[in-house]
């Protein structure tokens, strides 16, 4: 029980996130990969949540075992009505302002339910109730720049930090007036949790938290909403010494990521360059097997996507494909050298990248739309295979 109601909350406090800070800026941005994939996470992260309130397990699986939720949803004693029907708009709807006010009611109606049940308030409550938080979506990137510096020389004060980065699209250089502040600390350990909170909300010009959590601080400053995530430095050196190896892909690869795309903002001892030095020179060997476990579960993928379109299951394809698609993108970024997460600014990146199929871009946004029949479920399986075909190839 304990197992499946840590999971329950964590789904939770993800799908409050989603309401407090929504990814609608990501469909004015154009980042539709991406803005789908946060579609696929609120379908899992609600469904983990009903399940959990009706004793069935549920959680995030790779590849999705999300079979036949319209009907188990539907049919739930405690959850809000038509909840499968509602998860089956968002996997076929291919209006992304349609599916996101779909996904907000369908969150909101969820959380209240499990509110009901329970008096306890978990830390995200406490710290930050919906609404009473705005942070200012109009701010010049150049500003945010320079308070993301400010905010690096007050983080450099605490007890182990030794480097502090620019992540997230600042540090990528696409930051526009809806971005976020992502910082990355770096020191021998990660300072204590008390010690953060009493000095982050020192700080001036705090309207709002901190929300402080293990290893990721989140504080509105100034009007800017600040994520800062803390990695100790020997994370960091036994992930660069198994690079020469025996070729295995990265355990932390979303701190390979964010190193390699990060702008430096405080390393007096020079340690964060080396760092973004040695990834950008990766083993030929790490490149290769990064794409090989890729590559080697799209067999597996494949008998998902056939079982589930002979049942004609739409959200359990849609969660496939976006899975399978993310997969694809994992090879096509490390073909360039790039490690990668999830699926961010991808419609920043493929266009730039020396390898890759032509109009990548163009042919990935069929691929993670809504699912509307089964004409369509065929061809976008054949599309994929099709893309990893070519990038096998090259």
């Amino acid at each position: 029980m304990h197992f499946m109601s840590t999971y329950l909350t964590e789904a939770a406090n993800q799908l409050r996130w989603w309401l407090r800070l929504p990814p609608t800026n990501l469909i004015d941005r154009g980042d539709h990969v991406r803005f789908q994939y946060a579609l696929y996470l609120m379908i899992h992260q609600v469904a983990t949540v009903l399940y959990g309130m009706n004793g069935l397990p549920e959680t995030m699986y790779f590849p999705s075992r999300l079979k036949g939720a319209r009907n188990r949803l539907n049919s739930l004693s405690r959850a809000p009505a038509h909840a499968g029907d509602t998860l089956w708009t968002l996997a076929t709807e291919r209006d992304s302002a349609k599916a996101w006010v779909a996904a907000a009611g369908l969150m909101r109606d969820t959380l209240a339910l499990l509110n009901e049940s329970s008096s306890d308030h978990d830390a995200l409550d406490r710290e930050f109730q919906e609404g009473s938080f705005k942070p200012d979506q109009s701010r010049d990137p150049v500003e945010l720049y320079a308070l993301a510096a400010e905010i690096a020389e007050r983080i450099r004060l605490l007890d182990g930090t030794s480097a502090v980065a620019l992540g997230g699209s600042l540090g990528r250089g696409y930051a526009d007036r809806q971005s976020d502040i992502d910082l990355l600390v770096f020191g021998p350990g990660i300072p204590r949790e008390d010690d953060r909170h009493r000095a982050i909300s020192a700080w001036p010009a705090v309207t709002c938290g901190p929300l402080i959590e293990p290893a990721c601080d989140s504080v509105v400053l100034d009007g800017a909403m600040v994520h800062i995530r803390y990695w100790t430095r020997q994370t960091v050196e036994d992930m660069l010494a198994a690079f020469p190896g025996p070729p295995r892909p990265p355990e932390q690869r979303i701190l390979a990521e964010e190193l390699q795309c990060c702008q430096s903002l405080v390393d007096p001892d020079g340690r964060l360059g080396e760092w973004k030095a040695a990834l950008d020179a990766l083993p030929a060997g790490l490149v290769k097997a990064v794409i090989g476990e890729a590559q080697k579960r799209l067999p597996l993928f494949r008998d998902h996507w056939r079982k589930a379109q002979d049942a004609d299951d739409r959200i359990h394809l849609y969660c496939l494909a976006i899975q399978a698609v993310n997969d694809l993108l994992i090879a096509l970024y490390m073909r360039n050298g790039r490690f990668l997460s999830t699926p961010r600014w991808t419609h920043k990146n493929v266009g730039v990248f020396d390898v890759g199929p032509p109009d990548m871009e163009g042919r990935l946004s069929p691929l993670v739309d809504g699912i509307t029949d089964r004409k369509d479920e065929t061809a976008r399986w054949q599309a994929l295979e099709g893309l990893w075909g070519e990038l096998v190839g090259l």
